[in-house]
């Protein structure tokens, strides 16, 4: 499965848990998924879509989870994924 794919299987789940995440879908079209993804994760406030997903229970879904896994290490910065990570665990998900 290449990353493409690994997203859009998290996003399809997460339409069936309820979440439409309609922000990230247009950034994905308007700058590309790693730099979405990079963008939020940069952010300083914490993206509506993360908090739904914590309020939800499936953080596993999230896009900081998923660039924690192996497969993608190359497609994100140590700092990328250690802020994704520190997101992670201020809410209570260990990766």
């Amino acid at each position: 499965m290449d990353f493409e794919t690994r997203v859009n299987v998290a996003m399809r789940e997460m339409i069936n848990i309820g979440y439409k995440p309609q922000a990230f879908m247009t950034m994905r079209i308007t700058e590309g998924t790693v730099n979405a993804i990079k963008k939020l994760i940069a952010s300083k406030d914490i993206p509506s879509g993360f908090t739904t997903l914590w309020e939800k229970g499936r953080l596993d879904l999230s896009m900081e989870k998923i660039i924690q896994e192996p497969e993608w290490r190359n497609l994100f910065t140590d700092d990328d994924r250690k802020k994704a990570k520190k997101r992670l665990m201020d809410y209570g998900y260990n990766t």
